[in-house]
């Protein structure tokens, strides 16, 4: 009996030593200055970004045991789900967890055109964490190969994302540690918006490239954000 209860007792403790699964813990309380942006239950201050190029219109967006998902849609297609309101200078935070292979990124001063900065989150064979990448316009301006050092496969990953001045200073912490810091110019943030919305990406299927797997996603909790006053 004695050994039964031990060994019970052992089992217990090895539970509660593992890692977070991805349903939703309790909710984070907003840090002090913060304003949430996803309630946890809808979609409510989110939509769909229509005006991009088409290739990138689709994807799916739901609201699951209290997380943002995101996954291709049933043509293997993606798109962009974007903040209703705009913002310039700012320190936005959340948790996201990603399946192997899948590829996203944070859409800042996000126009209507689509033209914005990208910080990548490639969870994919020859992806990058934390590179900065400018779609329409200037494309990849800061490769960031050791990104992924920073990156926890199947677990939670807190994400901080700072955006400064013009031309911008863009940063980014994952679990702590800061994985980027880019200035830009005037020549590499040209015909970029200087204040725009937040977008969150699925990847469309690309020829050649492994951009997802079905029945992958994305998963989003705690969005919440501080807005700065421009110097």
């Amino acid at each position: 009996m004695l050994h039964t209860r031990l060994t019970c007792l052992v089992a217990a403790l090895l539970i509660a030593a593992l890692p977070p699964a991805f349903a939703a813990d309790a909710p984070m309380l907003p840090d002090a200055g913060f304003t949430s942006l996803f309630d946890g239950k809808t979609m409510t201050g989110w939509r769909p970004h229509l005006s991009v190029p088409k290739a990138h219109v689709g994807g799916k967006w739901i609201v699951r045991d209290g997380l943002l998902v995101g996954d291709q849609d049933e043509n293997e297609g993606g798109g962009f789900l974007i903040t209703e309101g705009q913002y310039q200078d700012f320190i936005l935070r959340f948790d996201l967890a990603q399946d192997y292979p899948t590829d996203t990124g944070v859409f800042v001063r996000m126009g209507d055109d689509g033209k914005s900065h990208q910080i990548t989150l490639d969870n994919r064979p020859e992806g990058q964490i934390g590179s900065i990448y400018l779609p329409w316009t200037q494309k990849r301006v800061l490769d960031n190969p050791e990104g992924f050092k920073a990156f926890q496969q199947g677990a939670w990953n807190q994400v901080e994302i700072r955006v400064e001045g013009e031309p911008s200073r863009i940063r980014l912490w994952l679990n702590g540690n800061l994985v980027t810091d880019f200035q830009h110019t005037a020549a590499t943030t040209k015909d970029v918006p200087v204040k725009g919305y937040i977008g969150l990406q699925v990847h469309p299927k690309t020829p050649d490239i492994i951009h997802w797997k079905p029945g992958n996603t994305i998963r989003y909790r705690n969005i919440r954000i501080q807005s700065l006053n421009p110097a």
